[in-house]
């Protein structure tokens, strides 16, 4: 559940299945930390999955911004902002960010699409900008997300 070299055994891991409580005495003893999760195989494998579609995500999102920026001459700008909302993130800003998305949809699907274009206009592929536009029109659509 995170980058391993440095860490080790000491690398957060997930175990589900029949020997889950096996693995994570065994690991255990040796200084890991095991979550052991209910259901059977693949449990552990679908839930590392979905939190790379956030962890991933984050990261696609972080180095797009951070090419375009470089290519806009603000790169510095840019990386010490982004630094700012990641330390100044708490508990109440996954909430925020969900139901501020769901509900300014509209007028965020149209300042992706600028910002799409902005990118070209940089070349710079806007895959994960076009991406969100994409998610945020299909909300603005009443679809599910």
């Amino acid at each position: 559940m995170a980058p391993v070299p440095g860490r080790g055994l000491r690398t957060p891991m997930l175990a589900c299945g029949e020997g889950a409580d096996g693995v994570a005495d065994l690991l255990g003893a040796l200084g890991a930390s095991v979550e052991v999760l209910p259901g059977g195989p693949g449990t552990a494998a679908g839930r590392k999955l979905l939190r790379s579609v956030f962890y991933k995500g984050l990261a696609a999102a972080v180095v797009e911004a951070l090419e375009a920026a470089r290519a806009a001459g603000c790169e510095r700008w840019l990386r010490n902002n982004i630094v700012a909302e990641l330390t100044r993130a708490g508990e109440d800003t996954v909430e925020r960010l969900e139901t501020g998305t769901r509900r300014h949809a509209v007028r965020r699907a149209a300042e992706m699409a600028a910002a799409a274009e902005l990118l070209t206009e940089l070349d710079v592929p806007p895959l994960v900008t076009n991406a969100s536009r994409e998610l945020l029109e299909r909300l603005s659509a009443g679809e599910h997300a």
